[in-house]
């Protein structure tokens, strides 16, 4: 009779700046390590949606700023967190902290793991022109990208990058992230 292996409680929970892979990331350990998956902007979009709102990124921010202020900076994570608890998932990936009160909620639950997914700003650019997810993404300039950067919801990604336990570049193709977090997080922290 073969032992059942006993799965160990694992949160990875992913910051970065925008388009530096942390959705891809993320869906490639929902599809090859069988992780459930969380996304911060995922909840904002539902509600943009709800409101028949363009999805923005301006739409985005505001909507964020005002759930913030009014429900605390933690209001995203304590949905997530909640949903984690009450469906009793063990192995859970999260893509999008972007806020020290997130991470404080977060990092409580058994097997946290922050890791910092950073790409250069050129890049990242070049994303966002071919990406076309959000309106207006394709057509934004360089200094309103870089202006963006500087956006409430970005200003904490940095300082929380330092937290990390683990700082993935993704400098490359989507097959060498996929071998970056094979070897730097699934073999040292899976």
């Amino acid at each position: 009779m073969a032992l059942k292996k006993k799965i160990k409680p694992a949160v990875v929970v992913f910051v970065g700046e925008k388009l530096a892979g942390k959705e891809v990331a993320a869906q490639y350990l929902i599809k090859r390590h069988n992780f459930y998956g969380y996304h911060f902007s995922r909840i904002i979009s539902d509600i943009l949606n709800r409101l028949h709102l363009p999805i923005s990124r301006s739409n985005q921010i505001n909507l964020v700023s005002a759930l913030r202020e009014r429900f605390g900076g933690g209001i995203l994570a304590q949905v997530i967190k909640q949903d984690i608890i009450s469906h009793g998932y063990k192995r859970v990936v999260i893509d999008g902290l972007r806020h020290p009160a997130e991470y404080d909620l977060l990092k409580k639950l058994p097997g946290f793991l922050l890791v910092y997914l950073t790409a250069p700003l050129s890049l990242r650019y070049e994303r966002a022109r071919q990406r076309r997810e959000k309106v207006g993404e394709n057509k934004v300039s360089l200094t309103d990208f870089k202006r963006e950067e500087k956006a409430v919801t970005e200003v904490y990604i940095s300082k929380l990058g330092r937290r990390a336990q683990l700082k993935i570049i993704n400098d490359g193709t989507i097959q060498e992230l996929y071998n970056k977090i094979e070897k730097e997080l699934v073999k040292k922290y899976l």
